[in-house]
């Protein structure tokens, strides 16, 4: 058997048909395959075109059923011809497919982009930068509690998520002034950050102190230094993101070695005293006041709320005996 240039030009019409027909079967059961097994739309689109030509096998199969006389010589001929133009197109139809995706990803992005008739009745919300683990926890709660709000993310998959559950989740870059302005940042009550990176939270503060500087912000910080430049960004509050849950944690260990719980708080609220008093005095040096329950000047005029007598204040943890 041989692939033959005069074969073609006598066949041509026949030859590109079956390779239009080839592509296209394949293809349509790669896009509904692939859905089947989990893949979205776009996934299931780029590998049907990478896997929509002929193969090396098919050669190998044409051969054989030639020599048993299954299929007639001048037919396998045709077919090598069309199987060797469908292979001779993959890196044509891989580029296409990448065009075709980056189509369809614009248009999915857009279509989870904010709408003005969505957004343009919020007054007094919340803005949630950040629909991970602790934006969606958030967001849950606030939801339950009927408070507006609208959450901001860059991952489709998490906005994805939060948009099938019906809740106000857009995908856009909470660091963009124009993408906060869409979601009614000039009228929020506060923002909520809790982006994945120290970098990406330091963005987001520094566009909302410096566009909209009159509404609050609550972010998490990753560490010291980082929670320094959060407030020197102008962050309203910051929170450290381990000590609390570490607490809890901490907590539930200590029950299981059959400590009264009154003990277990005592210990808590003490470990927690010394963690703050210690970032009180790294604030009074750095000229920030790390903000991990409010700003300073605040806290001033609250000492009585917000102290435990000593003039630290404290979150308390009640650990509920077993």
């Amino acid at each position: 058997m041989q692939i033959s240039v005069g074969l073609f030009i006598i066949k041509w019409k026949m030859i590109l048909s079956a390779i239009v027909v080839l592509i296209a079967g394949k293809l349509a059961v790669m896009l509904a395959a692939g859905q089947m097994f989990g893949l979205s739309r776009l996934a299931s689109l780029r590998s049907g075109m990478l896997l929509a030509t002929g193969g090396e096998f098919a050669f190998v199969a044409f051969g054989e059923a030639v020599g048993k006389g299954v299929l007639p010589a001048a037919l396998t001929s045709e077919l090598y011809m069309v199987v060797a133009l469908s292979m001779a197109l993959v890196p044509y139809l891989a580029a296409l497919g990448g065009k075709l995706g980056v189509l369809f990803e614009r248009s999915d992005m857009k279509a989870l982009q904010p709408q003005d008739s969505e957004v343009k009745e919020l007054r007094n919300h919340v803005i949630i930068a950040g629909y991970g683990r602790v934006g969606q926890i958030i967001a849950q709660m606030l939801s339950e509690l009927l408070i507006p709000f609208v959450a901001l993310d860059v991952r489709s998959d998490r906005v994805s998520t939060g948009r099938a559950g019906d809740l106000p989740v857009y995908f856009g870059d909470a660091g963009s002034p124009a993408v906060l302005h869409s979601v009614g940042a000039e009228r929020a009550a506060c923002a909520v950050i809790t982006l994945d990176t120290p970098g990406a939270n330091y963005r987001s503060v520094w566009a909302m102190q410096k566009h909209f500087p009159h509404v609050k912000t609550y972010v998490r910080a990753h560490d010291i230094n980082h929670g320094i430049n959060l407030e020197k960004a102008g962050a309203t509050v910051v929170v450290p993101e381990t000590l609390e849950p570490s607490m809890q944690l901490a907590a539930t260990v200590l029950l299981q070695f059959k400590l009264p719980p009154e003990e277990i708080n005592t210990h808590l609220n003490n470990f927690r005293k010394k963690h703050l008093s210690e970032l009180q005095a790294l604030a009074d040096l750095s000229g920030t006041t790390l903000g991990y329950l409010a700003p300073k000047k605040e806290s001033r005029k609250e000492d009585a709320t917000a102290d435990d007598g000593d003039g630290t204040p404290v979150t308390a943890i009640t650990v509920a005996a077993a």
